[in-house]
């Protein structure tokens, strides 16, 4: 048996030794057997896609730059994050292979962005597997230290975004990422000087124009037919031809991130009275079951449904894309609404409203209140920023987003 690493039988089928530094193309493991380990289908414990032998393939295609992008949350985060992928082949050269290294619940949502190839979750076995490889370029864009540390020991020609230092702290890897990382140390700056948006920030944290490229996420088959039996289950009436999807809800992490629970209440109420053929449905995620409930109970009577909570993140997305407009805070909600193009009224109170970009699809309602934005955990001070947002800003929005919907199908 001949083993070898790194071996192009197509200038050379002599014998070599183990060279783990050469190109990695074909390699022979029997005199007979062939492996195009850069192929972007080969993998190596079973068929791939085409059911064919390596040599003479005429479906072999070279992974060409491998890029690593280390991102793992928030989920909402990550779903922005995937507009580095269409601007990718600008910074790399070609169309690159990308692996993603991301968190267990973020998973299912990077499988679903086109353009990633490969996706890994953060653990001992992905740091292990990370540790053989070799990439062209790494980015990460986190600022904890263990997804930093991942940044620092792969293998890599070229590094951007932010690392570990020799002292266990975070740091840019570079000046282009100085401001990016700059904003987590400087409130005032991140609070109320920045008129950048995510998707700026982290295209020039790498060194790359931001031309506007847009986050996307799709559906698989089995997303929209979950989508379609949630439908299905409601039970609307024919008269609903036009469906509000309503995510209340906005995580425990930040004091008064979700707009007011009234506030959605006398929004149903309103809007089912100006547009008596649209449908609402209830959105939330885990813990967010008891206040669906109370929303659905004082709306009783209207066009009013509850999707639950127990929604795969697929299943969620689809749910979304089926309505025509969304109303909520700085939720992923938002996020997945902008990914599938669908309008958005979206509720701004603790939270940095210039990082986010409606791409001309909805409308941004932002608190008054003079101290925000802060991203404090809690919060004493009465009326709220939530509370300053006014029933009649958010109907006239939804409306507004309804109106200009509909106009764009006539």
């Amino acid at each position: 048996m001949v083993f070898n690493i790194g071996v192009d039988l197509r200038h050379d089928d002599s014998d070599y030794t183990l060279n783990p530094s050469a190109p990695e193309r074909r390699t022979p493991l029997l005199a007979f057997m062939f492996l195009h380990l850069d192929c972007r289908y080969f993998l190596g414990d079973r068929p791939c896609k085409f059911k064919r032998a390596c040599e003479e393939c005429p479906h072999y295609d070279p992974m060409g730059p491998r890029v690593l992008i280390i991102k793992y949350g928030a989920l909402g985060d990550v779903v922005r994050t995937a507009c580095l992928l269409p601007g990718l082949e600008r910074l790399v050269g070609s169309p690159a292979h990308v692996t993603w290294l991301t968190s267990a619940p973020a998973e299912d949502l990077v499988r679903r962005m086109p353009g990633v190839d490969r996706v890994l979750v953060s653990g001992t076995a992905a740091f292990n597997q990370l540790n053989v490889e070799h990439f062209d370029w790494v980015i990460c864009l986190e600022k904890e230290p263990e997804p930093c540390s991942v940044a620092m020991t792969v293998q890599a020609d070229s590094k951007r975004g932010v690392g570990l230092s020799r002292y266990g702290t975070p740091y840019p890897l570079s000046e282009h990422a100085d401001y990016y990382f700059a904003l987590g140390l400087d409130d005032d700056e991140k609070f109320f000087k920045n008129e950048k948006t995510y998707q700026q920030l982290i295209y020039e944290a790498i060194d790359l124009e931001y031309r506007g490229e847009r986050y996307e996420i799709e559906l698989t088959e089995d997303d929209c037919a979950a989508a379609e039996r949630r439908f299905s289950s409601f039970g609307a009436p024919r008269s609903v031809r036009r469906w509000v999807g309503l995510n209340p809800g906005a995580g425990d992490v930040f004091a008064f991130k979700a707009w007011r629970e009234d506030g959605y209440i006398a929004l149903i109420r309103e809007v089912a009275e100006h547009c008596p053929d649209v449908g609402f449905i209830l959105l939330g995620g885990p813990g967010e079951a008891a206040l669906l409930d109370r929303i659905a109970e004082a709306t009783a009577g209207l066009p009013v449904f509850n999707a639950g909570t127990d929604n795969s993140l697929g299943a969620f997305a689809a749910i979304i894309d089926r309505c025509d407009a969304l109303a909520c805070g700085d939720t992923l909600a938002m996020h997945l609404a902008i990914a599938r193009r669908v309008r958005a009224v979206v509720m701004f109170g603790p939270t940095c409203e210039p990082e986010v970009d409606l791409f001309g699809l909805g409308r941004k309602v932002k608190t008054p209140i003079e101290c925000s934005p802060c991203y404090r955990r809690s919060c004493v001070v009465s009326p709220s920023c939530q509370d300053l947002i006014t029933n009649k800003e958010v109907i006239d929005a939804v409306i507004e987003q309804l109106d200009a919907c509909a106009a764009k199908t006539s």
